[in-house]
């Protein structure tokens, strides 16, 4: 077998392998769910590149140095093994089938699709499966040049300053780490965001909380944004209890002077004061997300986007802050 999957034959209890994000996806689109096709770079790649180019030895070294109370040591020492990665040679059998599942994305005699690199991760000998906002994901990706660079981006962000940081904080081995890259069709949303199936605030098991903004859902990870919020009621029907819609300022979408990667633009217009979506879309969202939940047993964090009015699903992990 060799390194890289397709997302529609990966499982939920393979995040060893695939990362957190990647298997999830992978259970999801084989209990029907609308998942963007695409594959996963399996975690035991970065390991066959790193062998092929003695580089662990190399990176334990310098992780050996690093000095945790001076940020600017880790900082300049993670970039230092992140160049290590960007710079080996990936060995030939491991390119070809990269080049081969790149080339399976493409319609035939079509153009090469747009696509997002996105990183699913691990911990080695623990059942930690997801590192939120540690490691990058990259948006808007076109041809076979283009992603290949951005899976290399992608594994060496497993050496960020943050990431290093964490584990260190958190006790994990630095040799621990699994980075697992997903390459799928690019979402090109016209609204998108979060929604929990369980509030993450109050614990209350009875709520679905939904936040939403024009364009990608990453406006919303830095916090930067100003976003809508919704609440839907897990009662039989479902009921809108609570619908905030906000002034809005930003949104991120395709970088429209490169054609290519992501960029935040300010808000104008409608936009600002319109609502991002339709009481019949929410309905849709949270019944997606109890549906999700059914299937983790758990209640569920989901990423999701809205293209031309049709939804597909991102990602879902367990809720981690519910008490009780």
């Amino acid at each position: 077998m060799g390194y890289l999957r397709k997302i529609a034959d990966l499982r939920k209890d393979e995040a060893v392998i695939t990362g957190g994000k990647a298997a999830n996806l992978g259970e999801l689109t084989q209990n029907g769910f609308p998942v963007p096709e695409g594959f996963n770079v399996t975690g035991p790649a970065l390991d066959y590149l790193c062998e092929a180019n003695n580089l662990m030895p190399r990176i334990l070294q310098v992780l050996g140095t690093m000095d945790f109370e001076d940020y600017q040591d880790i900082e300049a020492k993670s970039d230092s093994i992140r160049s290590m990665i960007t710079e080996a040679t990936i060995p030939r059998d491991l390119l070809e089938e990269m080049k081969r599942e790149i080339a399976s994305l493409r319609e035939p005699g079509g153009d090469d699709p747009f696509v997002a690199v996105r990183s699913s991760v691990s911990v080695k000998d623990s059942d930690i499966t997801s590192f939120p906002g540690m490691m990058d994901t990259y948006h808007f990706i076109k041809g076979e040049a283009q992603i290949i660079e951005q899976i290399r981006n992608c594994w060496a962000s497993l050496y960020t300053a943050r990431a290093i940081y964490r584990r260190h904080q958190q006790g994990i081995g630095q040799d621990k780490g699994v980075i697992a890259p997903l390459v799928q069709r690019m979402v090109n949303a016209d609204v998108a965001g979060v929604l929990f199936t369980a509030n993450p605030i109050t614990s209350n098991r009875g709520e679905v909380v939904i936040e939403a903004n024009w364009g990608l859902g990453e406006s919303l990870v830095s916090g930067e944004a100003i976003v809508d919020y919704f609440v839907v009621s897990r009662t039989d029907p479902m009921q809108i209890t609570v619908k905030k819609v906000m002034r809005k300022n930003i949104m991120v979408t395709i970088d429209r002077e490169t054609g290519v990667g992501r960029k935040k633009y300010p808000l104008t217009g409608n936009r600002v004061t319109d609502c991002t979506l339709t009481d019949e879309q929410l309905f849709e969202l949270a019944d997606m997300g109890l549906r999700i939940e059914t299937v983790f047993g758990v209640p569920q964090d989901v990423e999701w986007a809205y293209e031309d009015g049709v939804l597909y699903l991102l990602q879902a992990r367990k809720i981690k802050s519910l008490k009780g």
